[in-house]
């Protein structure tokens, strides 16, 4: 029996494994099935267990040696597994991510990302408008939904602080002294962690479901920034953020999951939050105003109906009438997935 490793300070990134859900593949019809019947079959766990062979590791599971042995050759050619004549091997990154009980355990995050549309359910929503199909993950006991996705940033937040480099640059934002920074549905908070990194002097508040934020939390220490950060637990729609506060307040990848009046709300209090001045950033992505070029972004409106109450998606002129409703008026496209509101 091979006993687990400890997760390093510096585990391998998941690439492989990611970019297949996130569609970066060639040909997910086929890939993303052998995906989920190697997550159902603990095909990971298995070999870790020591049964390295098509014909041990169909025993183990109680499979069909010929159907296991054509998953595991598949697997193989998709760089999740390694062979070595009849034997299977674990890549080593996938030891951190597709073992279960690790905290970055990825398997059943896969599992429910492949079943958004409730197994074929779908349609029947559409017709129906019953939804979301399966529970609405905006809600906190959803939130370990998320947790694996995040604590994956968490275990090596210096690799992708890099994505944010030049990021706050574009924004015209120069961290300083005494910066007030509001990090709303903050997941890993990595965005805000490297502001705070760039100057000692920025003060960051991490808003998010208490699990997530240990989780944020993990990654300001590894940064070097924990002594800049305050937690604020709870519901980013009723915890009190204060008045007229904050010089910088950010919204990524989370407006999307909620519906036009849920977000003229959500900006109103973000608004009042802010210092005169104060700028609210989000980040998401933009459809095209007419619903039918911009395909990465559309093609996320039946998943968000499938999995949130209200979710959508919009453009940028959608978010600039929900932003001046919340009394913002200068409202700006920065980058193709980057909002600027100046209170």
């Amino acid at each position: 029996m091979s006993t687990q490793p400890t997760i390093p300070q510096e585990a391998p990134a998941p690439d492989i494994l990611m970019d297949m859900l996130l569609g970066n593949v060639l040909d997910p019809l086929l890939k993303l099935p052998i995906l989920r019947a190697g997550v159902e079959l603990q095909v990971w766990a298995k070999i870790a267990a020591g049964h390295r062979t098509t014909n041990e590791i169909a025993s183990a599971v109680g499979a069909d040696p010929g159907g296991m042995r054509r998953l595991l050759d598949a697997l193989t050619v998709m760089k999740l597994l390694q062979k070595e004549a009849a034997v299977y091997r674990l890549p080593d990154w996938t030891e951190y991510y597709l073992l279960p009980g690790r905290s970055t355990y990825l398997g059943d995050f896969v599992l429910e990302w492949l079943a958004w549309e409730g197994h074929g359910q779908l349609a029947e929503a559409i017709r129906t408008g019953k939804h979301p199909i399966n529970p609405d993950i905006t809600r906190s006991e959803l939130v370990g939904h998320f947790i694996p996705f995040y604590a994956v940033r968490a275990l090596a937040p210096q690799r992708y602080i890099q994505r944010y480099n030049g990021y706050w640059q574009v924004l015209h934002v120069e961290p300083r002294e005494g910066l007030q920074v509001l990090d709303l549905a903050c997941g890993a908070g990595i965005a805000t962690l490297a502001l705070a990194k760039q100057h000692s002097g920025v003060r960051v508040v991490l808003q998010d479901w208490p699990a997530m934020l240990e989780i944020a939390l993990k990654a300001a220490r590894k940064l070097g920034v924990e002594q800049q950060i305050t937690k604020l637990p709870g519901d980013m729609f009723s915890v009190d953020y204060g008045q007229d506060k904050f010089d910088i307040a950010r919204l990524g990848f989370v407006t999307y999951f909620f519906g036009p009046d849920d977000l003229v709300k959500l900006f109103r209090r973000v608004y009042t939050a802010l210092a005169s001045g104060g700028m609210l950033v989000i980040e998401v992505p933009l459809c095209d105003e007419g619903r039918r070029e911009n395909e990465e972004a559309v093609l996320d409106g039946p998943w968000l109906f499938a999995v949130s109450a209200g979710g959508d998606v919009y453009s940028f002129s959608d978010y600039k009438g929900f932003l001046e409703q919340a009394g913002f008026d200068s409202v700006t496209k920065v980058k193709e997935d980057l909002i600027k509101a100046v209170r």
